[in-house]
């Protein structure tokens, strides 16, 4: 046990003599080591940061020069004929059997024009 702790003790003090040989560096260096690196990762992130505005503005501005065909407005016929409205409760009707407003019967016409309807 004796021996462990005796090889332990000189291993510690070999190696608190070849570092104690070495000389640290100085705070001030140090401080101006980490603020060279800082200053050029501000450059790198204004460098990246300018890239990407500019790439967002060629992007809009190619976007903003847009045809004159799509400006044209919706004809309300083209808006009537192409759009399908039904009211949100109409799941909760049972099925119809028939339209109402599709399958009235039609009264069928004389085939002699002062006659009237045929009943």
């Amino acid at each position: 046990m004796q021996d462990s702790k005796d090889t332990l003790r000189d291993a510690v003090n070999s190696a608190f003599k070849s570092a104690a040989g070495h000389r640290q560096a100085s705070f001030e260096r140090l401080w101006q080591k980490a603020e060279q690196q800082h200053a050029a990762s501000r450059r790198r992130y204004r460098w990246f940061a300018g890239t990407a505005a500019t790439a967002a503005a060629v992007v809009i501005a190619l976007n903003l020069h847009t045809p004159a065909e799509q400006d044209a407005y919706i004809e309300i016929a083209e808006l009537l004929d192409s759009t399908y409205w039904s009211a949100p409760s109409d799941v909760l009707l049972p099925d119809r059997e028939f339209d109402i407003y599709q399958d009235l019967p039609v009264l069928f016409e004389s085939t002699e024009p002062a006659e009237g309807a045929l009943l």
